[in-house]
């Protein structure tokens, strides 16, 4: 297998598809509602049972069928009846799937927080799949690259497969997945600590702990004890580069091993542009280019 060194990733993430994981079995809380707990900018409310969007608006109920979208700079969080949050970013279209777990991202990122003990979770996107038993993960999906990205906040045996299945990978925290028009391309492992310190997805969720007053909501609280004790069980990244600007984490590679599916190889770049540079040195580097950046 070969992977090449990318330094540099935008984690302005949204968007895949979920499948089950094998032998393992827990009770399952289906998603009944839920209720738009925050939005910013222009948020968008697409019943199921009509044609016409209309303009969201804090504590609007949500029924399975219903979906979101997004404009540019904008963000919307979204409590379900199990206590899930989904914090949905900018240019974003996002739906929950009727007497299901399940979840359709047709664009953008989504950070998913599910607490723990609910049963699986899935998420689809178009080219790609991923389950989640709890707790914590991000996904985006390009429309324009037919490209995935999903990245494991929590040691909770997070399953990632392409669209055919073909590929599973199961990721540690601190691991992102790339999928390309339905091929995985690379694993990489990013900075958690970097991760919460700087990215806007995970605003004030306080996932690394550090807020002096514990929060009374049970069900983050359940998914926040897993995020910190994932940040606290990391080994330190290494690789060259230093990285200034909030949008960025600082990846290494990390070899991909399975004995189900066939190895991922790469020998091409993911074409990845963000709009603005960071110097970096690093022996060598991949072009990276998202369409998006987390939502402020």
């Amino acid at each position: 297998m070969f992977y090449k060194s990318f330094p540099l990733l935008v984690i302005g993430l949204w968007g895949f598809i979920v499948l089950p994981l094998p032998n393992r079995v827990s009770a399952i809380t289906p998603l009944t509602r839920a209720e738009i707990q925050d939005l910013r900018n222009i948020v968008q409310l697409i019943p199921k049972d009509k044609l016409k969007k209309r303009p969201a608006r804090k504590l609007d109920a949500m029924s399975p069928g219903d979906g979101l979208s997004t404009g540019r700079a904008s963000l919307a969080d979204l409590r379900f009846n199990d206590g899930s949050l989904a914090r949905v970013g900018e240019q974003a279209l996002f739906q929950f799937l009727p007497k299901t777990r399940d979840f359709k991202l047709s664009n953008g990122t989504v950070l998913l927080l599910i607490p723990p003990g609910k049963g699986q979770t899935r998420i689809q996107t178009p080219n790609a799949a991923a389950a989640i038993r709890g707790s914590a993960l991000f996904v985006r999906y390009d429309q324009q690259t037919d490209t995935t990205i999903v990245g494991a906040l929590t040691n909770s045996g997070i399953e990632v497969s392409n669209k055919e299945a073909s590929e599973t990978r199961v990721l540690e925290a601190g691991q992102m997945v790339i999928i390309i028009k339905g091929e995985f391309q690379r694993l990489y492992d990013f900075d958690l600590r970097n991760f919460y310190e700087t990215s806007q997805l995970v605003r004030e969720l306080d996932l690394n702990r550090q807020s002096p007053v514990p929060t009374a909501d049970r069900a983050i609280t359940s998914v926040q004890a897993e995020t910190a004790a994932a940040l606290k069980a990391q080994p330190p990244i290494k690789g060259e580069g230093v990285i200034e600007n909030p949008s960025f984490v600082r990846l290494t590679p990390t070899p991909v091993t399975s004995t189900e599916t066939k190895p991922v190889t790469s020998t091409e770049t993911t074409s990845v542009t963000p709009t603005q540079t960071t110097p970096v040195t690093s022996t060598e580097t991949t072009p990276v280019t998202p369409t998006d950046s987390p939502s402020k």
